[in-house]
């Protein structure tokens, strides 16, 4: 694994039941939204990461839930990813849905494995 850096090309919230047919493994009933990144890295290659919360009615969702599920993790990694992008200090009250509007061009870290890899969140 290598550390290189990325640029956020686009990034868009999709309903789970947009993106497939049924629900795949692993995604709880809470894990209703999805943010899909897609990144360019340096060498010229592509890289999706994928987010699953569950977004509010007024944007914003919660890092916080109620079960002690895999579904609360993947929430915890994506408010850690804003606040370790400087995107948002206060994760309960940052608007996803308009603040997704500003990440194009962004520079982001990403632990690259052969022709894939992830964005680096610690």
């Amino acid at each position: 694994m290598e550390k290189v850096s990325a640029t956020i090309q686009d990034a868009k919230i999709y309903k789970i039941s947009d993106l497939w047919r049924r629900k795949p493994w692993g995604l709880r009933f809470n894990d209703t939204d999805a943010v899909v990144v897609t990144l360019r890295t340096q060498d010229g290659g592509t890289i999706k990461e994928t987010f699953y919360f569950c977004l509010k009615p007024d944007g914003t969702f919660n890092a916080k839930t109620l079960s002690k599920d895999h579904g609360g993790a993947r929430r915890r990694r994506l408010a850690s990813f804003l606040k370790h992008y400087r995107i948002a200090d206060n994760t309960d009250e940052y608007n996803l849905k308009e603040g997704i509007k500003q990440w194009k061009g962004m520079e982001v870290s990403v632990l690259k494995v052969d022709d894939s890899g992830f964005i680096y969140v610690p």
